[in-house]
This record gives structure tokens, sequence and C-alpha cells, in this order.
């Protein structure tokens, strides 16, 4: 049984001894330094969505240090594209939408992962594009 006030820093630590990878290697992954990364073992309180990525690049899964990962980090199906319109109208420049404002931090948790996929999406999307115009 895990006892509920885990200290994130020292997870991470030890995810990270125990994956073998080393610490300039994952601190250039995850776009930060080695120092930075030294800094988050003292943290008591690192937020998931940094856990999640740390996750995906020592190749852990953290759902086992923290069980509810597991259900609000679970990989969704890709969704089918919409047909790409021929107007030169963007999604955003409709009426603006009211801001969705999550009630609870498990919503704010979801919601982070939430943009984070949108986020990587949009820049898979844009290197794709990149590669299409310098052929």
């Amino acid at each position: 049984m895990m006892k509920t006030n885990t200290h994130r820093g020292e997870v991470i630590r030890e995810a990270i001894k125990a994956s073998g990878v080393a610490i300039g290697v994952v601190a250039e992954k995850m776009s930060i330094s080695r120092k930075t990364l030294y800094n988050k073992f003292k943290e008591s309180s690192i937020p998931f969505s940094f856990i999640l990525k740390l996750g995906e690049v020592i190749h852990h899964d953290f759902a086992q240090d923290f069980p509810h990962l597991s259900k609000t980090a679970k990989k969704e199906a890709p969704k089918p594209q919409p047909q790409l319109s021929t107007s030169l109208q963007l999604s955003f420049d409709g009426e603006p939408q009211e801001a969705y404002k999550p009630n609870n931090l498990r919503e704010c948790e979801q919601e982070l992962v939430n943009l984070q996929r949108k986020y990587i999406n949009l820049l898979e999307k844009f290197n794709d594009l990149l590669l299409k115009t310098q052929a």
C-alpha cells in the first residue's frame, strides 16, 4: 500500500536511477538543465504533466507509483481527422467561446494532459508541413 503523500521528487529520482538513462540525457530530452532536474528531486509536489513527460522519456509507467495516472493518462485511440476545408476561415476565427474552467485538481490535471496532447499533435502537423514545403 502506497502512502498518500508520496514525495514525487524521490519517486522520479528512483525511476530515473532504475531506468539506467543518464541524468544528462534525461535533462536534454526534457529540454531542461541537469541542475533543474536535480532540483526537481527535492520537490515533493511536482506537476503530474512533468511526471508523465518524464515517463515517456525514460519509458517508465508512473501509474505504478501514482495509480490515478493510469485513469487520466490512458492513450486514446487517434480520432479521425476532419476533412480540411478549402475556406480560409480558421476554427478560432469564429465567435469566441467561453473558456473551460476545471472545478478541481483532478480536472486541472486532465486538462493539462489534454492540452499537452493537442500541443504535441499541432507540433507534429507543423513539422510535417515544414518537411513538405522543403521537399
